[in-house]
């Protein structure tokens, strides 16, 4: 097979495997744009369409087609498992009726409104026709063409929640399968979501801590009966009729105390502005209940401040600040907030599970103490654990601030033993403090997601610059410092922008070749800077090849997880 029919074999899956996806969804719209823009998946379209009605009613009479009935909007004022994603139109989905009733029923239920949906499922307003009450109906969002992933973890769900009673956790009522199309009820909660109240803004310090200290005790709950959601979200937190907060959404739940139910190592499950960092490290062997507390920090954290710990432009950068970086203190973005609350959650939201509350009543506790304006459990931060949290949360500023001091320890060193001359030596350590100074300007400047951009190439063009400028001073011979170009191109990798990789490379090759024609250094013949600068070219493609396919992979994944 030739390499352009191999990529056109791949374009054809990726295009087939789009329209599944769009008849799972029930999404008429997207079915025939792609029929349209892409008339070679046609005869392919017609094959899925017919697995499709056939798929849909398992019952004798295999040419009776099931009607599709159209939901309204649902109100404002409901809201069930689910955020509704992507048009607010009237939703279209397929039903039978086995008992032959109305065209929306659906076994003992009549379904009344799509209430909301979500990557793996969707949700209905049902009334349970027996027993005359309202309910919510949860199906799996592709359950014509459901894997055999997609039940299980359907099924995870409702096994999960099944029995549990709680009041701050919603219900489980039935689990079974219509016509093969699997289902569970589950208590109607009319209100809205933690992420629909916070369209409107943070809520007040005082709201959010009582929100989150009944949802620490429901999570507690679940803790004691061996699970662990691993899911904790806003938009997973219902707040119903009387104010009160009900966790719900176990698809990602683990049983901690059953192996047999563990995730596979590596599989990282999770939102990840939410996950833990073991959950985005994919060791699922270290999720536990302790994974939970920092899924609750998290929610905490945005109710004060109006934005989750990391939300970064990409999943893969928001995984990255999950694992290496720090959340900006609470009161850094709201200075009215209390110092007490900021300790909170912050504690909640360590790296290692072992900083962390231990338990999330341990959590709820402290909650309660603030609320009782006493003293709290944890103790004070301390200036190794601050210093830690800085270097963090603003690792470019502490790696430039490193290592202009440890240049500038090693020329003190050498002024004190060959004393070269103060004149020289003055205009080196001048040329450090512009440096350093540049770098705190800069980092305040990436602080504002505004400018970010702008700091981020503004600090890569002063970088080389000073570099050149420090090599010049120094003067002929050049000497260990000239391995400062390939360290600051493989530094402007960690920003994962490629075209900052490339530029930082076109800018060393510029500085050095500068110093080439401003410095004469007969020790150095040609060749050996003609190769110094290929190897500088080579660290730039090197750099950058590995991040122009890990944002591929990150955008690819991002699409996925969007349909």
């Amino acid at each position: 097979m030739t390499e352009q029919s191999s990529n056109s074999v791949q374009q054809l899956c990726e295009l087939l495997d789009q329209y599944v996806v769009a008849v799972q969804s029930g999404d008429e719209t997207a079915r025939r744009a792609l029929r349209l823009t892409h008339p070679e998946v046609s005869s392919w379209a017609d094959s899925l369409d017919w697995l499709d009605e056939l798929a849909v009613d398992r019952r004798p009479a295999m040419s009776r087609l099931l009607p599709t009935v159209s939901f309204p909007t649902p109100s404002s004022s409901s809201s069930m498992l689910a955020e509704p994603q992507g048009s607010s139109q009237a939703q279209a989905v397929e039903v039978g009726s086995p008992t032959g009733g109305s065209s929306n029923q659906f076994g003992k239920y009549e379904l009344l409104e799509e209430a909301g949906r979500g990557g793996m499922g969707v949700v209905y307003r049902a009334r349970q026709t027996d027993l005359n009450r309202t309910v919510a109906l949860k199906m799996i969002l592709a359950s014509r063409l459901a894997s055999g992933e997609d039940v299980r973890r359907f099924q995870q769900e409702a096994r999960a929640a099944a029995g549990i009673r709680h009041p701050h956790i919603v219900a489980i009522h039935e689990v079974g399968q219509v016509n093969g199309q699997h289902f569970f009820t589950m208590d109607f909660v009319v209100g809205e979501s933690l992420a629909k109240i916070l369209q409107r803004g943070p809520l007040p310090a005082e709201r959010a801590t009582r929100y989150i200290g009944a949802v620490a005790r429901a999570v507690e709950f679940l803790h004691g009966q061996g699970i662990v959601h691993r899911d904790l979200k806003p938009s997973n937190i219902l707040i119903d009729e009387r104010d009160q907060p009900l966790v719900t959404d176990f698809g990602l739940a683990k049983f901690f105390q059953d192996d047999a139910g563990a995730t596979q190592t590596g599989l990282i499950l999770g939102t990840p502005s939410y996950m833990a960092p073991e959950q985005a490290r994919g060791q699922s062997s270290l999720v536990s209940p302790r994974t939970d507390v920092y899924g609750l920090g998290a929610v905490l954290y945005e109710l004060l401040t109006g934005q989750p710990p990391f939300r970064e432009d990409s999943q893969l950068s928001t995984i990255l600040q999950v694992l290496e970086g720090e959340p900006t203190p609470p009161t850094l973005i709201d200075k009215r907030l209390p110092r007490e609350l900021e300790r909170i959650c912050l504690r909640a939201l360590e790296k290692s599970p072992d900083d962390r509350y231990p338990t999330a009543v341990a959590l709820a506790d402290d909650l309660d103490r603030f609320l009782r304006e006493e003293p709290l459990a944890i103790p004070a931060v301390g200036m190794r654990q601050q210093l830690q949290r800085w270097m963090r949360r603003q690792p470019a500023l502490s790696s430039h601030s490193a290592g202009i001091l440890a240049m500038a320890a090693i020329v003190g060193v050498n002024y004190l033993v060959q004393r070269p001359g103060w004149a020289l030596f003055s205009e080196i350590m001048s040329v450090m403090a512009i440096w350093l100074a540049a770098s705190m300007g800069f980092q305040i400047l990436l602080d504002q997601p505004r400018r970010a951009a702008m700091a981020r190439l503004g600090w890569a063009i002063v970088d080389t610059t000073l570099l050149t400028v420090l090599l010049y001073l120094s003067g002929p011979p050049l000497g260990p410092l000239v391995i400062g170009y390939p360290l600051l191109i493989a530094a402007s990798g960690l920003w994962f922008r490629v075209r900052l990789v490339y530029l930082t490379t076109a800018l060393s090759l510029v500085g050095y070749g500068l110093l080439n024609l401003l410095i004469a250094d007969p020790s150095q013949p040609l060749h050996y800077r003609l190769i110094f600068a290929a190897g500088l070219t080579i660290t730039g493609i090197v750099v950058a090849y590995p991040i122009e396919r890990i944002r591929a992979l990150s955008q690819y994944f991002k699409r996925r997880t969007e349909v």
